[in-house]
């Protein structure tokens, strides 16, 4: 799947939106694994992350000022209701870019999603010095272009 192997400097199209790839972080779980992409959104420079995981579920997040949240199995935030839907610890096992994870870093993650806006996904991840809230939402993988060189 081409969507695993971009490039630094790599430009895609989500939903009509081009970014650019900034840098990629592959993090492994057991036997699975999934990557993230910081990208960066040519138009109004806003930074994203796009994650993409074997099952072929890609999701577009950014993250939130927000540092504390209560985590349990139903949780309100910003007077929305989601449901915990998967947590566990990933591992850094590759990167490339600049990125502020060390290879075999570990992360805690908490993913839930709307009750209401199924598509819509919060992410939680502690990491040993900060804890990083994201607000995303699932992407079709038919919405992500990748770019050819000439393209950009």
């Amino acid at each position: 799947m081409q969507i695993l192997d971009l490039k630094e400097d790599q430009y895609i199209i989500i939903e009509k939106v081009k970014y650019r790839v900034l840098n990629k972080v592959k993090f492994v779980e057991k036997s699975s694994y999934w990557i993230e992409y910081k990208i960066r959104n040519v138009e109004n420079n806003e930074i994203y992350y796009l994650n993409v995981e074997l099952s072929s579920k890609a999701i577009l997040y950014k993250i939130l000022p927000e540092k504390e949240i209560k985590l349990k199995v139903n949780i309100i935030f910003q007077d929305q209701e989601y449901e915990l839907i998967e947590k566990g610890i990933g591992k850094v096992d590759t990167y490339y870019g600049m990125t502020d994870v060390g290879l075999k870093e570990e992360v805690n993650y908490y993913e839930y999603q709307n009750k209401q806006e199924r598509q819509k996904i919060l992410s939680v991840e502690k990491w040993k010095d900060e804890t990083e809230i994201s607000l995303g939402k699932i992407i079709s993988l038919s919405n992500i272009k990748i770019l050819d060189e000439y393209e950009r």
